[in-house]
């Protein structure tokens, strides 16, 4: 029996993912959330600043929002705007606002 691979709600060619790497030298990722997926760019110093100058105790995602919105390069917008769907996107956003590990080392 022939299974036929489902297409995700957004979900972008080859041909424009790798327009999309060619295009973003930091890299691209994407989030998948049930049958819709988006891609986003990798962010750099000036994305993580302006998405940390939404920080505020009593608005917390904002910045997930804002780091969301200056990041996101195409695919289903339904993971942007749907409550639950961008919650769970939440997570992977986090991830990209942690950067990369560094490890302290005394000399």
């Amino acid at each position: 029996m022939k299974t036929e691979q489902t297409k995700l709600k957004g979900q972008a060619s080859e041909e424009q993912i790798a327009a999309w790497k060619a295009k973003y030298k930091e890299g691209i990722y994407a989030i998948t959330c049930g049958v819709h997926v988006a891609y986003f760019k990798n962010p750099g110093r000036a994305e993580l600043n302006c998405a940390m100058s939404k920080a505020d105790k009593e608005r917390m995602l904002d910045v997930y929002e804002e780091l969301a919105s200056l990041t996101w390069v195409g695919g289903s917008e339904a993971i942007l705007t749907d409550d639950q769907m961008f919650v769970g996107a939440c997570q992977i956003l986090k991830e990209k606002l942690d950067g990369k590990r560094a490890t302290l080392v005394n000399l």
